[in-house]
């Protein structure tokens, strides 16, 4: 029996990011759209280089996703990787959040 790999540290940093914006984003009652297809993901991280940094996010009654940008150095610092860094990650996403008006404090 093969036994599962665990994800890449770099994706277990970024899935960290991603249940953080997630959960800030329930806690100020914003609600992420429902999937149109078994394959649509109302979260999604870019997969080129230039938007590897980039969550990507489909809000309830928005047409366009909102794209939420992180410094590559507090996505790779931050998440699972250097524990002293995950405040300034929380702080950078609700701030990035407010500035966009998409949660209000």
């Amino acid at each position: 029996m093969l036994t599962p790999s665990l994800p890449r540290p770099d994706e277990r940093k970024k899935h960290w990011l991603q249940r953080q914006v997630q959960q800030l984003l329930a806690a100020s009652a914003v609600a992420l759209a429902p999937p149109r297809s078994e394959d649509d993901a109302a979260c999604l991280w870019g997969i080129e280089p230039k938007t590897g940094t980039t969550l990507s996010l489909r809000l309830a009654g928005d047409p366009e996703p909102k794209a939420l940008r992180f410094h590559r150095a507090l996505l790779y610092n931050g998440g699972t990787g250097c524990y002293a860094r995950q405040p300034q990650a929380m702080t950078c996403m609700r701030r990035t959040l407010k500035k966009m008006g998409i949660v209000s404090s």
